[in-house]
């Protein structure tokens, strides 16, 4: 490993394990759909939150797809969107500090604002991110980076958990979210400092710079041209709907059992304890059978769990949930440790940004289905929503297969 390798290497675990302990304090499974439940918000509003947070990032990355493709140097651009995202965590405390007493419906429309600017900013620091690491860490070596990432966010979570645990449970609403936001910012902007430190190399670029409204109107063709984009972007919408439904559990469980401010804290920790103890497990398995080997586990676990929640509801204690959501941590680090690592192995240098935005765009659909879960759990009733997520999750296996990769030396 040369120096400059080496430095960027260890600037992007830096900013990993910064950013994964400011990532609890705002965690789309138990910590925002809790807030939104506390303001006195609905099933849709939980729905319309969870699109926010993550469809705008995806819909957000073909907006700047084509500018992006067109810049060598990305490092600044990058800076910028986590700037921002520091702004949008800083904002929604102060919101929830100040204007909690006054008016609980216009706070929740102030957090819809303030996520709002996350998401997108998520996205313009996410194409420069993905396009600096791909031509910085390559071969063997992102296969261990992605492996050691995981672990230092999953530690980084863990540790974050504990202190939201402590937050929500020593201080009462609304100083406990101030305090979560607020360390969150401050995790997020020492995080960013990382990225100072990079030295990042030209990206050839292609001459042609895509306009937002072209790009969009070849995504349809990119994705019947390119086998595997086209793949792995059918896998990964067919696995969220089981990601997605996971913020859902705590509305399940507060309808079912009724919980308090501490089991949501609990129910984090687990989660998080689940992803930390799994990533032996993940470097095993990328190791020997590569990161569509961690795919094809994560879709048996997925599965599996949703038919274990169906029944937990119907006869188990609540304790049981402690379990799931362990074993939906474990599926989490493994999502994330292969979808990234199959997005660099599919693209090269000249495409990957490019690629990154038609990708996101490709999973649009991700965004409506938290939407659609608010909107329907009711109307068709949950056993029947959660055999068909199972069945959905499970043909994701079949486009794994479809996968074709060339060996990483």
């Amino acid at each position: 490993m040369d120096r400059t390798v080496r430095n960027n290497f260890y600037s992007f675990l830096w900013h990993a394990s910064w950013l994964a302990l400011a990532k609890a304090f705002a965690e789309v499974n138990t910590i925002m759909p809790a807030l939104i439940l506390n303001l006195g918000g609905t099933d849709l509003q939980v729905g319309i939150l969870t699109s926010i947070m993550v469809g705008i990032p995806l819909i957000s990355q073909v907006l700047f797809a084509g500018y992006m493709n067109s810049k060598p140097h990305k490092k600044h651009y990058l800076l910028i969107g986590i700037y921002l995202r520091v702004m949008s965590l800083t904002g929604m405390a102060l919101t929830v500090y100040f204007i909690t007493n006054i008016n609980n419906s216009f706070v929740i429309i102030l957090i819809f604002f303030w996520i709002t600017i996350f998401a997108v900013s998520a996205a313009f620091a996410g194409i420069p991110y993905t396009d600096i690491l791909g031509k910085s860490i390559e071969g063997n070596l992102r296969k261990k980076f992605f492996v050691s990432r995981q672990f230092l966010s999953s530690t980084g979570i863990f540790i974050s958990a504990f202190l939201a645990r402590h937050f929500l449970k020593e201080f009462n609403y609304p100083k406990n979210y101030f305090l979560m936001f607020m360390t969150a910012s401050l995790f997020l902007f020492i995080a960013s400092l990382g990225f100072l430190k990079i030295k990042e190399r030209a990206t050839k670029i292609s001459d042609n710079v895509e306009s937002f409204f072209s790009l969009l109107k070849k995504v349809p063709s990119f994705l019947v041209k390119d086998n595997n984009l086209r793949n792995l972007s059918i896998v990964s919408n067919l696995i969220s709907f089981s990601m997605l439904i996971v913020p859902f559990f705590i509305v399940m469980i507060k309808n079912r059992y009724g919980i308090d401010k501490s089991v949501v804290g609990g129910l984090l920790l687990s989660q998080i304890i689940g992803m930390i103890l799994s990533n032996y497990l993940w470097a095993k398995i990328v190791k020997r059978f590569e990161f569509k080997g961690v795919f094809k586990s994560v879709i048996v676990i997925y599965s599996i769990t949703n038919i274990f929640v169906l029944f937990s509801l119907h006869y188990l204690p609540l304790e049981v949930f402690y379990l799931i959501f362990f074993i939906n941590g474990v599926a989490m680090s493994g999502y994330r440790i292969a979808n990234g690592g199959l997005l660099l192995e599919i693209t090269n240098e000249a495409n990957r940004a490019l690629y990154s935005g038609i990708y996101g765009t490709a999973n649009i659909s991700i965004s409506i289905l938290p939407l659609i879960y608010g909107l329907i759990i009711n109307l068709l009733g949950l056993d029947l929503i959660l055999i068909l997520v199972s069945v959905f999750t499970v043909a994701a296996y079949y486009f794994v297969n479809n996968l074709e990769l060339s060996k990483q030396e």
